[in-house]
């Protein structure tokens, strides 16, 4: 009794078996998406009147898509560069109003930055010219060599030296107060 149900179940063919390509299209089966694909692609095709329809439909969609793109582009781009200009306008006058809250801002221009710098100029080359400071402060060679012989006569008992170091400390400040008061 149980191979008489088993046999039921099989599906009975009604075709005659002598083509062998009846064989093999009996046991062909397609996927369950594939199915599908195709179903949606015959009814796109039917509801647009065909393939060629079909085919114009998503031209015209496509060239809408892009059409609205290259404005909404040509759009920001605007905006962009109105933003860019505020902004350049914007540091333009802060600019503005640093330079006139600064004293004598609004009376420097570039010639008038250049003349002091010309100047500051001026006073380095002066200065790099002034190499030889025994020539400008003579009796600093005298104390820097008193102190030399001080230290070489005494090797053990350099603090015996202070007489001749402070006079040295002396002339040092004094070259120094001669050459701030040449700077300015």
């Amino acid at each position: 009794m149980g191979a008489a149900t088993s046999k039921q179940s099989e599906p009975t063919t009604t075709r005659p078996q002598s083509d062998p390509y009846d064989k093999q299209a009996n046991h062909l089966q397609f996927g369950r998406s594939l199915l599908n694909h195709l179903d949606k692609k015959s009814l796109a095709a039917a509801t647009s009147g065909g393939e060629n329809g079909g085919a114009e439909n998503v031209a015209q969609i496509d060239a809408g898509v892009q059409e609205k793109i290259r404005s909404e582009l040509e759009r920001l781009r605007k905006e962009e560069e109105d933003v860019r200009r505020q902004i350049q306008e914007a540091l333009e006058r802060e600019n503005a109003e640093i330079e006139s809250s600064q004293p004598g801002g609004k009376n420097k221009n570039s010639n008038i930055l250049k003349a002091e710098l010309d100047q500051v100029r001026a006073r380095i080359e002066r200065h790099k010219s002034v190499k030889d400071l025994s020539s400008l402060h003579p009796g600093l060679d005298k104390a820097r060599e008193a102190v030399v012989k001080c230290y070489r006569e005494r090797p053990d008992r350099s603090l015996d030296c202070w007489k001749e170091t402070q006079a040295f400390k002396e002339a040092v400040a004094s070259a120094e107060k001669a050459f701030i008061a040449s700077c300015s």
